[in-house]
Parts: structure tokens; C-alpha cells; sequence
């Protein structure tokens, strides 16, 4: 018997704690039910039919509408983005996406820095694995020639990476380049300045 006496306790607690679960459960419904009618406005969904009005339109992330002025004007305003890209500190030229023109200069001149740094990076490794080569060859010792195969080995497999990162950054700087051709930026804005 006793047991069972124990089973009927542990389901009887059971039964209270899912009672008052279920009310826990009924109060934030009517918590959230109260907070969602306070709510006044909800975000305007632009649908693909719609998207032909504002294609001229600031893009952002993250931001809200501000209210319009007018209810029938046509193209709702945009809070200002925070970040780098709010807007040119002087009177700088822009793009349609209000990017200056420092700002891609200065995209473009890290993009290409980075595909130079690569470039050199592989003719560091062409190098070093030239010397490893002449070492591999002057040793007569069998255990220092495995050591130096295996560092040659080594080489090749960092040409390798090299050579993905370079392909992806010059893609990159490609991307980049026909971004900035789409978004208006100037063809001067995309080459280098000349001391």
C-alpha cells in the first residue's frame, strides 16, 4: 500500500503545479494580449507589385518609418541610419545610396590592399619553397631531408590557401567595383589617386 500512497502524493502535486502553470500561462496571454492593443502602428510591408515605387528609396536595416507629413504623399521618409554611412560629413558627392565618395575610395583602396598583400604573400611562399627545394638537394642526411619534405609539403599546402584567398579577394574587389558601377559612384571615385 504504501506505494501506491506515495504515487497518488507525486501525481496530486503534479496536478497543482500544472494548475498553477496553466494560470501563469492565462496571465501572460492577457499580458500580452493588453501590450499588443497598445501598440498603434505596425511596420509597412512592401510587397514585390509595391516595390517599383520606392526602388529610388534609401535602403536600411534596423530602422523604423518615421511618420509622414502628409498622409497621401507617395514615398514615406526614412529615419536616418546610424552608422558610418548617415551621411557625407561635408558636401561631398554621393551615390543613389548616399555613400561619399571617401567612403568608396576608401573600400576600394582596402580591397585592392588586400589582394596586393595576398599577391606578395604567394611570392614569399614561391621563394620559400625554392630555398626548401636547394636545401632538400644539399643535405646528404636521409632525417634532414624528411624534415625539409615535409616543410616543403607545408609550402604547398599554404600556396594553396594563398591562391583561394587571392582568387576570393580579387572576386571581391570585382563584386565591389560593379557594385559601386550600379549604385552611381563616379568612374573617378574607383581608381586610385595619384600622388
Amino acid at each position: 500500500m504504501k506505494p501506491f500512497i506515495v504515487t497518488l502524493a507525486a501525481a496530486f502535486s503534479l496536478l497543482i503545479a500544472a494548475s498553477s502553470y496553466a494560470q501563469s500561462l492565462g496571465d501572460l496571454a492577457k499580458k500580452e494580449k493588453e501590450r499588443r492593443l497598445q501598440v498603434k502602428s505596425e511596420p509597412k510591408v512592401i510587397t514585390n507589385r509595391e516595390a517599383s515605387k520606392y526602388h529610388l528609396g534609401a535602403v536600411t536595416t534596423g530602422s523604423r518609418l518615421t511618420p509622414p507629413a502628409k498622409q497621401d504623399s507617395e514615398k514615406p521618409t526614412l529615419a536616418k541610419p546610424e552608422g558610418s554611412m548617415a551621411g557625407p560629413v561635408s558636401d561631398e558627392p554621393t551615390d543613389f545610396q548616399g555613400r561619399p565618395e571617401s567612403w568608396w575610395r576608401q573600400t576600394l583602396s582596402d580591397a585592392r590592399k588586400n589582394v596586393k598583400d595576398l599577391e606578395n604573400e604567394g611570392n614569399v611562399l614561391t621563394l620559400r619553397q625554392a630555398d626548401l627545394q636547394n636545401q632538400f638537394y644539399r643535405e646528404s642526411s636521409g632525417f634532414k631531408q624528411q624534415d625539409i619534405q615535409r616543410e616543403i609539403q607545408k609550402t604547398f599546402y599554404e600556396q594553396d590557401l594563398n591562391k583561394e584567398k587571392l582568387a576570393k579577394a580579387k572576386k571581391e574587389l570585382e563584386d565591389l567595383e560593379k557594385e559601386a558601377r550600379r549604385s552611381g559612384a563616379l568612374t573617378g571615385w574607383l581608381n586610385p589617386k595619384t600622388p
